[in-house]
């Protein structure tokens, strides 16, 4: 099957030339899914068309188109013909009205701006946007790009965008209540946020900025739990925030680390058997943190859970079920 993979294009810090590739140089959570999802699409023999992510490393099977704008990504999409459209951009670079069969992951809150042949990543997901019946598949993960480690070092870790969405400062409490240090990796673009943080938590918080590569992936593999606290409030665009898919979660329990959670959005769908899940405004005292690390599963039970529901083949076949479903002219909502 040939698969055109369009993803949003977002520049790569201050060089105008740059673009976040896939997989991404730091921060880049759809970069991130992309790139997984590709490994499986790529093992089940498909062909891809890769676009909105210039100068994305070469592998086998895989075209990296320079164009970015609408009208060039249609050309290269034409040129491309393929069975398959695969829009993972809320349809930002998508034009209207698309000749190809068409299907899109949404990765955001609230509506898509195009329900048609939309893909959700989870319950909470799909009936924020009001459907009931699209297909929901969960975010995939590849054992082979998380290194498995059993024996962790003493710290928590914070992975993700500084906001008050995401949840930091609740994790920056619950690492002071255990009395562990936490490290927080990925961009801070609310200073104030920052700022309020590591004052309030000075000898709680370790601030490392984005990483990526081999330097994340040995971060989230030592870790002693990851915290994925997402909040339900002070999203980036304002109103409530409902954790849609978290890739965070996958990844940390592909690396044999176990997530604490809060009950937001998608994360009491995914976490239970790979961590714990505490509910949204909860105060955690330092029993209630001791208790919470003594009784996470095992490093290897997590990593096995985390292949066996989100590994890379699996979501493959799952999206290339819903591909034939669309291929063939079914539309839903």
């Amino acid at each position: 099957m040939k698969v055109a993979m369009v993803i949003p294009p977002y520049r790569y810090g201050a060089d105008p030339t740059q673009w976040i590739t896939v997989p991404p140089q730091g921060y880049g959570g759809i970069q991130w899914v992309v790139a997984t999802l590709m490994d499986g699409l790529l093992e089940a023999g498909c062909e891809i068309l890769l676009l909105g992510a210039p100068g994305s490393p070469l592998q086998e099977g895989v075209t990296v188109s320079a164009a970015v704008e609408t009208a060039d990504i249609y050309t290269a999409i034409e040129a491309f013909a393929p069975d398959i459209i695969h829009d993972h951009s809320n349809t930002a670079v998508l034009p209207p009205g698309g000749l190809r069969p068409t299907v899109s992951t949404h990765h955001l809150n609230g509506v898509p701006e195009r329900q048609g042949n939309c893909i959700y990543l989870s319950r909470a997901q799909r009936t924020a946007a009001g459907s009931v019946s699209a297909p929901l598949i969960r975010l995939p993960v590849n054992p082979s790009r998380h290194p498995f480690q059993e024996a962790k070092d003493d710290y928590l870790l914070f992975l993700g965008r500084v906001s008050a969405h995401k949840g930091v400062r609740e994790a920056a409490a619950f690492a002071h209540a255990a009395g562990l240090p936490l490290t927080v990796a990925g961009p801070a673009w609310e200073k104030d946020y920052l700022d309020a943080l590591l004052t309030d938590f000075p000898h709680t918080v370790r601030y490392i900025g984005e990483v990526g590569g081999s330097a994340r992936t040995r971060l989230i593999a030592r870790a002693r739990a990851q915290l994925v606290l997402s909040q339900p409030w002070g999203g980036p665009l304002g109103g409530r925030w409902t954790e849609p898919g978290a890739t965070v979660v996958a990844e940390a329990a592909a690396s044999g680390t176990p997530v604490i959670a809060s009950d937001n959005g998608c994360l009491p769908e995914i976490v239970p058997g790979v961590g714990t899940v505490l509910p949204v405004g909860r105060e955690i005292t330092p029993r209630d943190a001791k208790r919470v690390l003594e009784t996470l599963p095992t490093a290897q039970a997590v990593r096995e859970t985390a292949v066996d529901r989100w590994g890379h083949h699996t979501i493959a076949r799952q999206y290339l079920a819903v591909y034939k479903r669309a291929i063939s002219g079914e539309v839903w909502r």
